[in-house]
């Protein structure tokens, strides 16, 4: 008869034993009998793993571990005990249901039997639960006092299981010991003010694992989900006499618990992947830097479902930004409604108002800016009110005269007031937006500058380019004038006939000065005003080859043709020079370029070893002061290499 218990107590151990494998494993396939419980890395250069092997300890000198995918060399493994103290807490159900077939008396056999086999440093506490919840033991090394307090559990009726282990888990709160709580029930909760969930977070937050036995009844799923959750196992007794053995493989999977302590890279702040591998065996948890993790919940952090939308509209910032949004969606609500009542100038207002406003670039009806009407974008009275006010305000402050040569020399079909006006209005939305995507109020205000600076820059890059073009029809045109001239034409008859046979933009201006001369402007100042607003030296000399002859007389085709080819000699230089300083010019390009490149190819490949030059005070100084030497680098060479011809 013994040797069969003997043979059947083995069995249950060894079930025991594979079962708290799999659950204290976690993420592993079932049967795996290695896992990780504990990460200590308070200390980068002395990271603890503590893990637990159900084989041959012989076995681990073929461990291996990896951190962040790469393999790292650790210390031999050495048992938990060499480093650490065990804690227990056996959570005992005294209902009265545990007096049928003297279950009592065998648990409180096996729990001798566990105190008995403890290690001198492992620290036991115990619990009893019937319809209230008894400290009947804390933490000691005394097994004297453990088997008295153990022979002095007393049955009730009732069983406030949850409220047991929510008082158990409690004791670790302070504790440095390693947190494991045994719970044996021979059933459901009947009484507890806690429930499931609250019993389940209680043992999570102190990083505990929690060890389920009991015999088989309808109400241990629920105890045993809560040992699963937290990286225990659940083990069932077919009869009472089998409950010893329960205890016995929870001891066991205790014992064989183990301590690699390696170098980590990692300093602190975000995640970090780790894996164990024995063999075919693996297991892997992920912990945070700086910081010391226990129990299976904290190193598999489970996946929580982020609310859509910015983070930054959740705020009591963002709910005030969002109703200033709303707030302008009701006046451009208003704005519209009010179109429909009143509505835009009439026809002489309209007809006069390029004479009172001054020029505005030609718009044809497809916007394309060839033929037709200037496009007006104010079309409300509100609108126009608006506008008005901007118009005045800019004119004050001396910018209308800017922003109206601005767009001339961009051949944009704006007015200058209503180019202001739009402009704040969209820098500021855009502003508001970027707020509450980015939340941050300092990084919103530097996109909301490098907005701001685009449409400038865009503008000053089509003036460019169109003044570009200009003069490189400049010496065609004044040959084809000069031609005219010979033909018999008068200066204003071949202005007129050469506007209408060059491309643009020489021949819109062109075009212009024939329409300024017929409305009784001198033909020289509308030459001139043409040398002003494409900002063309070259021109100007022209115009004023031009007034030189019409005042001394002389040959004027003669005249353009020279003038002329001197232009095509210095154009010729020009490219010349440009070609000459094209090496300059990358390397220039090259080197201001390179330290961008090489940071950011080291940080894709490295993050950490970039994260000080971000992170830290000295390194946001130091690639402070690189950017602005980089940057005064640059401009010099560019200086350097730039010869005015």
């Amino acid at each position: 008869m013994r040797r069969l218990r003997a043979v059947v107590g083995a069995g249950l151990v060894f079930l025991a034993l594979a079962g708290s494998g799999l659950s204290l494993a976690g993420a592993q396939d079932e049967g795996s009998r290695l896992g990780i419980r504990e990460v200590d890395a308070t200390d980068p250069a002395a990271v603890q793993v503590t893990f637990f092997y159900s084989g041959d300890r012989n076995d681990l000198a073929d461990i291996s571990l990896r951190e962040d995918g790469r393999l790292i060399e650790a210390t031999p493994a050495v048992p938990f005990d060499d480093t650490k103290s065990l804690g227990v807490v056996l959570v005992m159900d005294a209902s009265g249901s545990m007096a049928t077939g003297a279950l009592i008396e065998r648990v409180r056999e096996a729990a001798h039997a566990f105190v008995d086999a403890k290690s001198v440093t492992d620290q036991i506490a115990i619990v009893s639960f019937n319809r209230e919840v008894r400290l009947v033991q804390d933490f000691t090394t005394d097994k004297a006092a453990l088997d008295t307090a153990l022979d002095t559990i007393a049955l009730d009726d009732d069983t406030s299981l949850y409220d047991g282990i929510v008082r158990s888990a409690g004791l670790f709160r302070d504790s440095t010991l390693q947190p494991n709580l045994i719970v044996f029930s021979d059933g459901g909760d009947t009484t507890s003010k806690a429930d499931r969930a609250k019993a389940e977070a209680a043992v999570t937050a102190v990083g505990g694992t929690l060890f389920a036995v009991g015999v088989d009844n309808p109400g241990f799923q629920a105890l045993a989900g809560i040992a699963t959750a937290t990286g225990g196992s659940a083990s069932i007794a077919d009869d009472p006499a089998g409950v010893g053995a329960l205890f016995e493989g929870v001891q066991t999977t205790l014992r064989k618990q183990y301590v690699l302590t390696y170098s980590s890279k990692f300093t602190g702040g975000g995640s970090v992947p780790i894996e164990l591998t024995l063999g075919t065996e693996k297991a892997d948890a992920e912990y945070v830097a700086g910081s010391a993790q226990e129990g299976a919940a904290s190193l598999r952090p489970q996946a929580v479902e982020k609310p859509s939308g910015p983070a930054f509209f959740r705020t009591s910032a963002g709910l005030a930004l969002a109703l200033a949004l709303v707030g302008l969606a009701l006046v451009a609500a208003v704005f519209s409604i009010g179109s429909s009542f009143f509505g835009a100038d009439g026809g002489l207002g309209r007809a006069l108002r390029p004479y009172s406003e001054g020029y505005v670039a030609e718009a044809d009806a497809d916007g394309d800016g060839k033929d037709g009407k200037g496009q007006q974008f104010a079309q409300t009275p509100l609108l126009q009110r608006a506008v008005n006010a901007t118009g005045q305000f800019a004119e004050r402050q001396g910018l209308l005269t800017k922003i109206e040569a601005m767009l001339e020399r961009a051949n944009l079909p704006l007015r200058p007031a209503e180019a202001i006006f739009f402009y704040g209005v969209a820098v500021v939305l855009v502003g508001l937006l970027l707020l509450g995507l980015v939340g941050s109020p300092v990084a919103a205000l530097v996109a909301v500058v490098v907005v701001a600076m685009l449409p400038p820059a865009i503008l000053s890059f089509l003036a460019n380019r169109r003044r570009k073009q200009f003069e490189s029809l400049l010496p065609d045109t004044l040959q084809l004038l000069a031609s005219t001239l010979r033909a018999g034409y008068s200066l204003m008859q071949g202005v007129e006939a050469v506007s209408q046979e060059v491309s643009e933009p020489m021949g819109r201006e062109l075009r212009r000065v024939v329409t300024e001369a017929r409305l009784g402007r001198p033909l020289e100042e509308a030459l001139d005003g043409i040398a002003v607003r494409m900002e063309s030296g070259d021109f100007a000399w022209g115009v004023m080859a031009i007034r030189i002859q019409r005042e001394v007389g002389g040959n004027l085709a003669e005249l353009l043709v020279t003038v002329a080819d001197t232009m095509t000699e210095r154009e010729r230089l020009r490219r010349d020079v440009k070609a000459l300083t094209a090496e300059g010019k990358i390397s220039a390009i090259v080197l201001g370029i390179l330290p961008v490149g090489l940071g950011g190819f080291i940080y894709s490949i490295n993050p950490e070893y970039m994260d000080p030059l971000f992170s830290s005070g000295p390194g946001k100084i130091m690639l402070g002061g690189s950017v602005l030497l980089a940057l005064f680098g640059f401009w010099w060479m560019k200086k350097t290499i730039e010869i005015d011809i």
